[in-house]
């Protein structure tokens, strides 16, 4: 694929990343959003590296760090009323570093076995994500705090674990499909 070919597509990839967040800030369960923006990120890690898991979950940690800021994300905004530059850089943080693992992740495994590759780098995402929120809640919030809302996440995780899992790789075996024909 040629450099102006890949700078489209993983521009395809934020916009569908900010498009994602900004539906999926409305669908929670319990007081945390339902993150279906992980699967275009595991995704563009899978396709383009690492390096890119870690662009596309930036992108997908500022969107979360202004969803929080405007009160979209009622959570995120109890957070920032009591740590805001924690909870801003956390936000950022925890995204691009769900990119970046899924990409690795994928990377190592994918030579042996691709299915096997995206589907660990598919169960990676929401559990660098949500334990990166959690050590945060852990480290800088009062423990009854960091208790309460680590029960809610935990709902959140399972249904952001099980979308990825399933979703991300047919996702990758479409773009594979569309490489080949490119």
């Amino acid at each position: 694929m040629d450099k102006n070919k890949k700078t489209a597509v993983i521009a395809i990839f934020a916009a569908l990343i900010v498009v994602l967040q900004c539906i999926s800030t409305f669908i929670n369960f319990g007081s945390f959003p339902i993150t279906l923006t992980l699967i275009p990120i595991i995704v563009g890690a899978a396709v383009f590296g690492p390096y890119v898991g870690l662009l596309l979950g930036s992108v997908f940690g500022i969107v979360v760090a202004i969803m929080v800021v405007t009160g979209a994300d009622p959570s995120g905004a109890t957070m920032l009323a009591i740590h805001p530059v924690i909870t801003i850089s956390v936000c950022i943080i925890k995204g691009a570093l769900a990119g970046y693992v899924s990409g690795l992740i994928y990377q190592a495994f994918s030579d042996k076995n691709e299915k096997l590759g995206i589907i660990l780098a598919a169960a990676a995402a929401p559990l660098t994500n949500t334990i990166t929120l959690f050590l945060c809640l852990i480290i800088f919030f009062e423990s009854s705090f960091a208790v309460m809302v680590s029960a809610l996440m935990s709902i959140n995780f399972i249904i952001e674990l099980m979308t990825n899992v399933i979703l991300a790789p047919g996702l990758l075996t479409l773009i594979h499909r569309w490489q080949k024909k490119a």
